[in-house]
């Protein structure tokens, strides 16, 4: 018998860490999780920071658990091959030259950058036509231009800005100031020209302050002595460049060829294409990772998701709601029902607002027009993703469902029918498997892709009923025609002059 071989994923988040040991077949054998000491976190206006200290704690202790629980299954060190790790997009630490924080870590949803992103923009217009997006607040650029300007001590004070995984991995190498091309998107990365952009030079003191990049997957060092002892892992782990937590979740869903979607649905609707070119979109909703192999990763976000089961379903058995809402399927009720003002994505209108047309008092075929209504976002977005990547209908394939809304078979079905594709639900699509991934790629078990194939495993597939299509297709046109009526669909996120919808 083979001896068991193991890689570790580990996924820093912003409340806590989460390792996972895992087989190359997919094999979950081990976890560890910690939340984070969150005492000195600043949760004000639109500033958020932590400790990141509390970072490196959670992760050494997630990862003791992990190694515990292996040892509790007989397991030795000796069947680790190699670790990588995932963390937020956008969150940026300023270090000094031994890899400590020289402050708080500038969380990724932080939007205290706003006139910062504004110049950025300016000055690197052409830059951002040519990668197909535009630099927000939450971006890592934008933070470390705001705190050359309004905090010079600070500023100064790093020798350089690295993001929340790159910390981690500083830790457990010893070598500091590496990154990869997934986490360094936000600060500015030329991901089709594989380099720091020359416009950079034009922030002063900015450019020798960012770190070294590399590819997703790359070796980057091994686990040094002090971080062996500290997590109880062995001396000389291959430690491998990761990727952002979205991205890495991305990886986990079993999404592996050109035209594969991945739509994440939560408290909001998170989609993530798989293309062979990036998105280009005037809006900037849309943005564009690079994963090895040439491939790109198209991806954004809609305010629309399962929030309005929160708000309006909470005290309900939802699987018989779920199994009553099956008659009034597919529904000529038409509902978008968006919980809160303004919508990003597939459209953007800051004056979207939920409605549901004809009204009804009836719960369960109000609760099915939202189902099927929540289906026809995640359509339009796929028709979006088209237009911005230059692709059409025909080169898509399956849609890899992730998120709690995905765990309702009857809604999985039901978005199988609308959108005519084949759904599947991963077993476990979580980022530190895909981190796990990582790991396993590049430390020799194959190809990115010929990994996810390997390790990925599939927990539910639904195939669309074609009988139903029809109906589909016609009340899917009703509900764009109403989303023009009200002015909406104008401000779509596809390119101009592109926009057929």
């Amino acid at each position: 018998m083979a001896p068991l071989t193991l890689f570790v994923g580990l996924d820093i988040g912003t409340g806590g860490a989460r390792a996972m040991a895992v087989s190359a077949t997919g094999s979950l054998v081990a976890t560890g999780q910690e939340n984070f000491d969150l005492e000195h976190q600043v949760r004000q206006g639109s500033w958020h920071e932590q400790n990141p200290h509390s970072w490196w704690q959670a992760a050494v202790v997630a990862l003791q658990k992990m190694g515990q629980n292996l040892t509790d299954l007989g397991v030795g060190p000796k069947a680790l091959r190699a670790i990588a790790v995932a963390g937020t997009s956008g969150t940026v630490v300023g270090i000094d030259p031994a890899g400590r924080e020289t402050g708080a870590g500038i969380m990724y949803n932080d939007g205290r950058a706003v006139n910062q992103a504004e110049r950025l923009n300016l000055l690197a217009s052409r830059f951002c036509q040519k990668v197909g997006y535009q630099f927000a607040p939450s971006f890592a650029l934008a933070k470390i231009l705001w705190l050359a300007e309004n905090a010079p001590q600070q500023f100064h004070a790093a020798r350089y800005f690295i993001h929340q995984a790159d910390f981690i991995t500083s830790r457990l190498t010893g070598v500091p100031a590496v990154s990869d091309y997934s986490n360094s998107l936000k600060t500015g990365y030329d991901l089709v020209d594989d380099r720091w952009p020359t416009w950079i030079n034009e922030l002063p003191d900015v450019r020798e302050k960012l770190p070294r990049v590399v590819a997703p997957g790359t070796r980057i060092g091994e686990i040094h002595g002090p971080a062996a002892a500290a997590c109880h892992l062995p001396k000389g782990l291959p430690v491998i460049a990761g990727a952002t937590d979205g991205t890495a979740g991305f990886l986990a869903s079993g999404a592996n060829q050109p035209g594969d979607d991945s739509t994440t649905l939560g408290t909001t609707l998170v989609f993530k294409r798989l293309s062979k070119r990036p998105g280009h979109d005037t809006q900037g909703q849309v943005y564009s990772h690079k994963l090895p192999g040439g491939l790109w990763l198209p991806g954004a976000a809609s305010n629309t998701g399962s929030q309005w089961i929160r708000t309006g379903y909470a005290d309900c058995d939802l699987e018989q709601l779920s199994t009553q809402a099956l008659q009034y399927l597919p529904s000529t009720t038409l509902c978008y029902p968006l919980t809160t003002q303004g919508e990003r994505f597939p459209f953007h209108c800051d004056q979207a607002t939920r409605f549901c047309e004809p009204e009804t008092d009836h719960s369960v075929r109000r609760f099915a027009a939202s189902l099927q209504g929540t289906a026809f976002i995640e359509q339009l977005a796929h028709e979006v993703l088209d237009q911005v990547t230059g692709e059409t209908s025909t080169k898509r394939c399956d849609i890899f469902a992730t998120g709690g809304g995905s765990r309702n078979d009857h809604w999985l079905q039901l978005r199988a029918d609308v959108t005519g594709r084949t759904v599947h639900r991963p077993a476990c699509p979580e980022s530190a498997f895909g981190s796990a991934i990582l790991a396993a790629a590049g430390a020799g078990l194959g190809d990115l892709w010929q990994v996810i194939r390997q390790m990925v495993r599939i927990e539910k597939t639904m195939v669309p009923d074609l009988s139903r299509k029809d109906r589909y297709d016609i009340y899917y046109e009703n509900f764009k025609s109403l989303l023009r009526a009200k002015g909406y669909l104008r401000n779509s996120a596809a390119p101009a002059g592109k926009n057929s919808l």
